[in-house]
């Protein structure tokens, strides 16, 4: 093996690892920059978050001793609520599917998954935190984000008032 066809081969290498590598580097990044807001955020509210989600379209954190939730939402500018969970009574996952079911499958699929917060004295919506629309184009599969709303739903329950 000559010496150019190992340059080529390394060149070749390089050109298709770097991108990667860099790729992986910026998504780092960028979710140091969001847990770093959302802690920060959390702080500003006399809140400690021992329990928060970074996801494309939401930030969750969640502090279990103040019995606290912040839902952020990075694509309506970072705007975020704070919701005291003493005040909610129930919390259950909303699904609404397509009509047509799946050939392959025979399911029909997801096209949106929330978490509803309702406070029952009077009947009321408080909050609606949607883990997937499929119109929204920076969701990941709707089965990851489903598991996702289970687990949040499961830490919600464990901090409601009984």
């Amino acid at each position: 093996m000559d010496f150019k066809s190992i340059e080529i081969g390394i060149a070749l290498i390089l050109l298709f690892i770097v991108p990667i590598f860099y790729m992986i580097y910026r998504q780092s990044t960028k979710d140091k920059r969001r847990l770093k807001k959302l802690k920060d955020l959390g702080t500003q509210n006399q809140m400690t978050l021992d329990h928060y989600e970074l996801s494309n379209s939401l930030l969750l954190g969640l502090d279990s001793s103040t019995k606290k939730l912040i839902v952020v939402e990075p694509k309506n500018a970072m705007e975020f609520d704070v919701i005291d969970l003493s005040k909610i009574d129930v919390s259950a996952i909303a699904k609404r599917s397509d009509a047509e079911t799946n050939k392959h499958t025979g399911k029909a699929p997801i096209i949106r998954i929330c978490l509803e917060l309702i406070k029952n004295n009077p009947k009321q919506k408080v909050t609606e935190i949607v883990f997937y629309d499929e119109d929204d184009e920076t969701n990941m599969d709707a089965d990851v984000q489903l598991v996702l709303a289970n687990k949040w739903d499961k830490l919600i329950r464990m901090n409601l008032s009984a």
